[in-house]
Parts: structure tokens; sequence; C-alpha cells
């Protein structure tokens, strides 16, 4: 998938901010539970989310691997003058960031991460004790939602409760998640197919 060359039309598409508008809404209670200060995105393409976010947080920090993602995102930082918000291009799976986060959070991008165990470890390193992951990801589909992308080499969803388990070998606690969104587009020719999105929460232990 180009998301470089899709980065400069990337908030175009209205459904987007939807499906960020519904994350932002079920981060805000954990913001405030958590007493969260300062927080890490993954996967934060343009920083749609993010800047949902910025007047309840002290600092975010925004990591998209992509060059032209991350370059819209400090164009809007830039545009809106925060000074709470930095933005990395990188991979986090192989590149160290220092610091630990009282929040990680991610939205669409875990399915396009093949070694899931790896980034959640890192998320898990990356916290800091008591801190919390949230994961917001397409549940498990049958390969049709990525057809128009023949070389997506990702996973087809996530059943929820296996990623939940998954989260659980890694060190995460009190994992709970619930389904908080659902995208409907076509899949093929004309027809419509619904894609159910879940939010996976968890712990770091104290």
């Amino acid at each position: 998938m180009h998301f470089d060359q899709a980065a400069a039309t990337w908030d175009e598409d209205p459904g987007r901010r939807q499906r960020a508008l519904a994350l932002a809404g079920e981060l805000r209670p954990i913001i405030r539970r958590y007493q969260v200060r300062n927080a890490l995105d993954y996967g934060a393409g343009t920083g749609t989310v993010s800047f949902l976010l910025a007047d309840e947080l002290g600092h975010i920090l925004l990591i998209d691997l992509s060059e032209g993602m991350a370059r819209q995102a400090r164009q809007k930082i830039a545009e809106r003058g925060l000074a709470n918000m930095e933005v990395r291009q990188l991979d986090l799976l192989t590149t160290p960031v220092e610091g630990q986060f009282d929040l990680v959070y991610t939205l669409m991008t875990l399915h396009h991460i093949r070694d899931t165990r790896g980034i959640l470890e890192r998320f898990y390193a990356l916290l800091r004790p008591g801190g919390c992951c949230c994961i917001a990801d397409l549940e498990a589909e049958d390969g049709s939602f990525h057809a128009a992308f023949p070389d997506f080499d990702g996973h087809n969803g996530f059943e929820p409760e296996a990623l939940g388990r998954q989260m659980e070998t890694v060190g995460f606690s009190g994992v709970e998640y619930h389904r908080f969104y659902t995208i409907s587009r076509e899949a093929s020719g004309d027809e419509r197919r619904e894609y159910p999105l879940f939010f996976l929460k968890g712990e770091k232990k104290h």
C-alpha cells in the first residue's frame, strides 16, 4: 500500500475523520482515569486522532513509517502552532524511542504489522508502570477489505479475544475489548460490506 502517495489527500475521506472521532471518544475517559499527560500515537498518519486530543494531553509523540504522512502531520502542527505535538518517521520495531508514556494508542495500523507480538512488546516497554495501551482495529474479515491492494501483506483483521490473550502473554493485565465502530464500504462491484472495528485495552502492571 502506498501511504506516501496517499498522504496529501488522506484527510479528504470523511470516514477516516468519523473513525478518529469515535476513537477519541473512547480515549477521553481513559485519559481522565489514568491521568494521562504524555501519549504515543502509533501509525499516526496525518495525526487526525491526536489533533482531537491535543488540548487534553501535555505531550503527544506521533510515530509513522510513511514519510508522506509524517510530512503532512508536521505541516498541520505548524499551521496550528501546537507546541505539545511531535512527529517522528521511524520503524518502531527497529528504532529505539527514549522515554516512557502514560498511554499508547493506535487506529487501523496493527493489521499492517506482520510481527504482532514484536510490536506489542515495544508498546509494553514504552509504557510507564500503570500505563495503558489501546488498540483500535479491524475484526477478522475475509480479505475483501484490502482487495483493491494486491500488494497488501498484513493481517485480515484480528479476533480481538485472541489478540487480547497475546497482550497478556506480553505482560498486559486487565485486558478487555468491545466493538466501537463499523466501516461501511464497497467491497467489490456495487456490493457494500460492513467491517466492525474493536477497541482493545490493556494495562501495564505497577
